[in-house]
């Protein structure tokens, strides 16, 4: 009986070891991954990056509450984001779906966190820390308490609260400006890659922060073949890049294209896509037989001056020509974005 008890006791302890084992082998990769990230996004450059705190696994779960499911806010193929109170501030933590191993999942996350602290801006969501204990690591962002764009396009708050169109101009300004920066600040510009109402996020006055870094790529100027796997999103996706595959700044120029047209329209581009049809070719097609205000919302009309609307559809357009070379640069569309704003000179509350 008491050698039996002995490797019962023994089988446990292997047990307990195995999994503090993993744990320490999990923040050794995971930190490896992650440092190899800020290195190639960064290219040794310190520009004052912002401070990312290393969480253990145990204090994710107490601030969890040990996961408990009343306090999810939100859940998708690539994550479950639980709204919690931590050192006093109300933050979002982000956990994989599934506690098993997937290195898509990793590459995905901790691009996101490696983006976050190598480019801060002020139009882009805060990563204040996460935890590489666990195979997949889990991330702790700042909270936006008024949730997505897509929402308030699309969603219930459509209906519910729709946006003022100053403020959805507004937030055309704030996302231009976040892209305008990470193409900019580096030596090697950063693609996002994915930009879409989903990853515009409202923040309590409605200002808007772009999210979801995942995707993002740093690229060199002027060097040819720079392909990535392949990732867009259907309705958004540059035409140019579906035909070369080649990353270039230009990519999130059309697709901040598209989001221009989704507010002015109140059109989802994915739905639209999953039904065959195209907002870019739609809206395109009836401007040239100068119609284009037939498909321009009608909050927009009510409230939007007819010089206002009419330089937002041009630089709409402009940005998703078909050829990248033929699309302005996010500084250009940012400085012209300023420009309407000023030309409304009128209150941006929501």
């Amino acid at each position: 009986m008491g050698q039996a008890k002995s490797k019962c006791m023994n089988k446990k302890i292997n047990k307990v070891q195995q999994k503090f084992d993993s744990r320490e082998d999990y923040f050794t990769k995971n930190g490896g991954i992650l440092l190899e990230k800020q290195i190639a996004l960064s290219q040794g450059q310190d520009i004052g990056a912002g401070q990312l705190r290393i969480l253990r696994e145990r204090v994710i779960k107490e601030a969890t509450n040990d996961y408990d499911p009343d306090l999810v806010v939100g859940s998708s193929s690539d994550g479950i984001l639980y709204k919690v109170t931590f050192d006093d501030r109300i933050v979002a933590i982000k956990t994989a779906p599934k506690p098993v191993p997937n290195p898509e999942l990793v590459d995905l996350y901790l691009t996101d966190v490696s983006v976050g602290m190598v480019i801060c801006h002020n139009s882009m969501s805060k990563i204040y820390g996460c935890c590489l204990e666990t195979c997949v690591p889990m991330m702790m962002y700042e909270f936006y308490p008024n949730n997505d764009l897509h929402r308030y396009l699309h969603g219930d708050m459509a209906i519910q609260k729709p946006l003022k169109w100053r403020t959805c101009l507004r937030a055309a300004a704030d996302i231009a400006y976040a892209l305008s920066y990470m193409h900019n600040a580096l030596s090697k510009p950063v693609v996002h890659r994915d930009i879409m109402s989903f990853k515009v996020l409202l923040d309590s006055s409605f200002h808007a922060k772009l999210a979801s870094f995942g995707y993002a790529v740093a690229i060199t100027p002027g060097k040819k073949d720079q392909r990535w796997p392949f990732h867009a999103t259907p309705g958004y996706i540059d035409p140019e890049y579906i035909e070369t595959r080649e990353v270039t700044e230009k990519c999130d120029v059309y697709s901040f294209g598209v989001l221009m047209l989704e507010l002015i329209t109140a059109r989802d581009p994915v739905k639209m896509a999953k039904c065959g049809k195209d907002l870019v070719d739609d809206f395109a097609s009836t401007a040239e037989r100068n119609s284009g205000m037939e498909m321009v919302d009608k909050i927009v009309l009510q409230e939007g001056d007819m010089d206002e609307i009419r330089l937002f559809t041009q630089l709409s357009l402009t940005c998703v020509a078909k050829k990248g070379e033929e699309r302005p640069n996010m500084i250009s569309v940012v400085e012209e974005l300023w420009r309407i704003l000023d030309h409304g000179n009128g209150s941006c509350d929501r």
